[in-house]
This record gives C-alpha cells, sequence and structure tokens, in this order.
C-alpha cells in the first residue's frame, strides 16, 4: 500500500471518504513526519499543531454528516509566508514582520477553507519573496538549493510533510523549486486567481501558483482558488470551467520547443535532457516543431527586472526609509535600483512587457503549448537560489505555466520542464500537461534518511 505521506490529494480523500482515516489522523500523520524532518530540511516559518488539529477535527465532523462539498475536505494544506492567515502570523520572513498578524485571511487561503482544507502551517520564503537564500533544505540534497522564493513550500512538498502547498511567481518562484525538487508547480494566468491578502513584490507580476504531486492535483486547488476578485486590482473576469475534466480530454499535442536562448544558456546536460524528452514526446504522437518567438529574451529580462524593482521599491519605502538595517542584501538591492529607476524607463520597460505579451501569444496560436527547460540546470549550492532567467519571460507575459519532473541529471537530482499555454486557456494546459505526464512517467523521490 502507498504511505500517507506518498499520496495524492485524489487518494487522500478516497481515503477519508472511505474512513480508513480520519482527518485528524491524517493531519497528525504530517505533523509527525514534519516532527522528524523539519530539524534537517527548515521547512517551517509557523507551525502550530492545535491550530492544525482543531480545523481537522471541525472536518471529521462534516465527514461523519456525510457532507463532502469538496476533494480538498481534511487534506491538509502549507501556506507560503507572505499569505495573510487569520489564525496564524504572517512574517515574510523578515524580522520587520515577526510578530505581525493580519486578523483575516488571504483570499485563497480563506477559499481553501471553504473547501474544508486543513491551513497546516506556513513555510519559509525567502525574505519578502525576493533572491536570498533561505535556510530550508533541498530533501534530495542538502547540499544544494531548494530554489525560491517559495522555498519551503516546494522543499516540504517533495519531502511529504504535506500533500500540497501554496506559493507564489514574481520571476520563478514556483517553477524553478518545484524543478529543483522534483514536484509538479503551477502558476496560472496573471488575474485568474486573486492575490488579496498576499504581500506583495510587484503587482504587474505577481501570480499566485502551488504545488502537487500530480497535474490532477492542480486542477484540484485550482478549481478551488480561480475567480475574480474585486478587491485585487489586477484580477479579471473569466468563464471557469471544470478543471477537473482536463485530464479525461488529454489527446496527443502540437508542440513548440522553445531553443532560443534556452539552448544557448542551458548546460549541455540539461539540453541533451530536453532533446531526448522532445523525442520520447514525438515517439508517443505529439507533433513537436521548433517556436520561434519575435523577441529578443535577454531584453525582456532586463525589462523584468527594471518592472520588479520599480513596483518593489514601492512596496517597500515606507519600511525600507524607518528599518533599512533589516532588509537582507537581495531585498535591498531590488529596492535600491528601484529607488534610482526614472518613471520614464518604468513606462518603456511596461511598453516591452505588454509586446512581449502579445508575441508570445501570437507563437502559441500554432501549437498547444510550449515547452523549454524550466531551469538552467539541476539544483546548484545553496549560496543562490538559481536563476529565474528561464521560468520570468513567462511570468512576465502573464501566460499560465506547469513545471513537470521528468528525469534525473548526472548528479541524480531532478530536472523539470515548463509547459506554457494562452492566456485563460487553463483547462487545455492541464489537458495538454497531463498528457505529457503520462508519457514521462517520472516517479523519483528524493531518499530521505
Amino acid at each position: 500500500m502507498t504511505e500517507i505521506h506518498s499520496m495524492t490529494i485524489a487518494q487522500l480523500s478516497t481515503q477519508l471518504q472511505e474512513k480508513r482515516i480520519s482527518a485528524e489522523e491524517l493531519t497528525r500523520a504530517f505533523l509527525d513526519r514534519s516532527k522528524i524532518l523539519d530539524e534537517k530540511l527548515n521547512i517551517w516559518v509557523t507551525l502550530d499543531p492545535e491550530i492544525a488539529i482543531a480545523q481537522a477535527r471541525k472536518c471529521d465532523e462534516q465527514i461523519a454528516k456525510k457532507k463532502f462539498k469538496s476533494s480538498l475536505l481534511g487534506i491538509p494544506i502549507a501556506v507560503k509566508d507572505i499569505y495573510f492567515t487569520e489564525d496564524m502570523k504572517t512574517t515574510c520572513c523578515s524580522p520587520i514582520f515577526e510578530d505581525f498578524s493580519s486578523g483575516y485571511d488571504a483570499e485563497p487561503v480563506r477559499l481553501l477553507r471553504e473547501s474544508g482544507s486543513v491551513i497546516m502551517g506556513k513555510t519559509v520564503t525567502t525574505q519578502f519573496a525576493c533572491g536570498d537564500p533561505p535556510p530550508t533544505k533541498n530533501p534530495w540534497n542538502v547540499q544544494r538549493t531548494p530554489g525560491g522564493s517559495s522555498s519551503g513550500s516546494a522543499a516540504g512538498l517533495a519531502a511529504g510533510l504535506f500533500p500540497a502547498s501554496l506559493g507564489s511567481q514574481t520571476a520563478g518562484s514556483v517553477l524553478r523549486p518545484a524543478a529543483y525538487n522534483g514536484v509538479v508547480g503551477f502558476k496560472p494566468t496573471h488575474g485568474l486567481v486573486s492575490r488579496y491578502g498576499v504581500y506583495p513584490v510587484a503587482l504587474s507580476l505577481d501570480t499566485m501558483g502551488w504545488f502537487t504531486k500530480n497535474v490532477s492535483d492542480a486542477a484540484t486547488l485550482l478549481q478551488c482558488m480561480a475567480g475574480y476578485d474585486v478587491r485585487d486590482e489586477g484580477s479579471k473576469p473569466s468563464d471557469i470551467p471544470n478543471y477537473s475534466n482536463a485530464e479525461s480530454a488529454k489527446t496527443a499535442p502540437t508542440i513548440g520547443l522553445v531553443d532560443q536562448y534556452y539552448f544557448e544558456d542551458a548546460d549541455p546536460g540539461t539540453v541533451s535532457k530536453i532533446n531526448e524528452l522532445a523525442d520520447k514526446l514525438s515517439n508517443a504522437g505529439a507533433k513537436i516543431e521548433s517556436a520561434a518567438i519575435g523577441i529578443n529574451f535577454r531584453e525582456v529580462l532586463d525589462q523584468h527586472r527594471i518592472i520588479m524593482t520599480s513596483e518593489g521599491s514601492h512596496t517597500h519605502s515606507k519600511n525600507f526609509l524607518q528599518r533599512p538595517e533589516d532588509y537582507a542584501p537581495e531585498v535591498k538591492a531590488v529596492i535600491e535600483t528601484g529607488l534610482a529607476t526614472s518613471a520614464a524607463t518604468y513606462l518603456e520597460a511596461l511598453s516591452t512587457q505588454r509586446k512581449l505579451t502579445s508575441e508570445v501569444q501570437k507563437t502559441l496560436n500554432s501549437f498547444d503549448v510550449l515547452i523549454a527547460p524550466t531551469a538552467i540546470s539541476g539544483a546548484p549550492t545553496p549560496e543562490t537560489t538559481g536563476q529565474p532567467v528561464f521560468q520570468a519571460p513567462w511570468t512576465m507575459a502573464g501566460v499560465p505555466a506547469i513545471n513537470l519532473p521528468y528525469a534525473l541529471d548526472s548528479d541524480g537530482l531532478p530536472l523539470g520542464v515548463q509547459i506554457i499555454g494562452s492566456h485563460f486557456q487553463e483547462y487545455s494546459l492541464l489537458s495538454n500537461a497531463s498528457w505529457l505526464e503520462e508519457v514521462i512517467g517520472f516517479a523519483e523521490t528524493p531518499k530521505l534518511a
């Protein structure tokens, strides 16, 4: 029998519905595993067993009445420590916020609670979701970075401390950690999931995201959290289909392989593995062609940095003026660079963002999805969180993207492929990603003592 910590949301939901396990027993199992492994991996910022168990007991009351309003009922979920939570503090892993309590839930957290999820605790983020290395370790190799900024959410899922977790992405903070930790990472279209109650980095870029064990579970979370929210200035109205049916609609897709720039900057092992993957997908029935996008990727990255630093300096202007010494080096550099950027330069960067969005969509009109390596290589050493240069263009374009683990590198570390879809076409993206997931058949997990 599959161990509890290795089960998907769907499998755990079946266990709960058939009363093979209670929500309290399930939550305790993940709490016990956390107690054993967290000292080594540094996943949690806030973990209060009493809060988690009290939620689980309420779920058991609903289960006893056979009130299964969602397959998320009784499922423990971890939350990146930039999401406000009514019953726990939100520190952003900064001394400035070490005792901050919002008194209310961020909208994604509220929706998860409404579905019956157990909000288990708050995971480590790099400070203010920027680039400073975290204390979290990569469960595949503790001498390698878990990536950032959603470090604890990705590494904790890979280590089996919870079955799903929330993150966020401004450059590459969902997809890159997902790749480094060998899990599924999903970032929806910018504006599809509310950011209300989530501490921002840069609102023109910030996108909510999450980590799961498979594509089907990613769809389950999207079904719960997608929707317009007037309180989020970037929120956009959109039809919400039944994403959970996407898996049943999968067929061999037409795929655009993005090799320009990516194959120049990826390490040779990554290029070799992604070419092997392309051959495997082609042999399974996919039609694969090179996808030429009419943009200069290096210019896009420069302009992305301008948007992120300009808007980041605005986010932190008051706190930075009062407590500059409490900012970590990378965040400090973001703010100082942004403060020195002219309005004209910032507006030019926004213009580039609009052009990029148009060019990416134009390319996607010829394909079902695009694919590219998620990261330059497997996880590097922990003085860095890795480079966001392979993920940032898709964040800047606002398109949905998903990471699938597909192979191990020569060091035994996971590699990820990112699958990119059209704006608000998550149903199609999830369907095509399900097809790729089945063909890939990746089943490796970290060897934890």
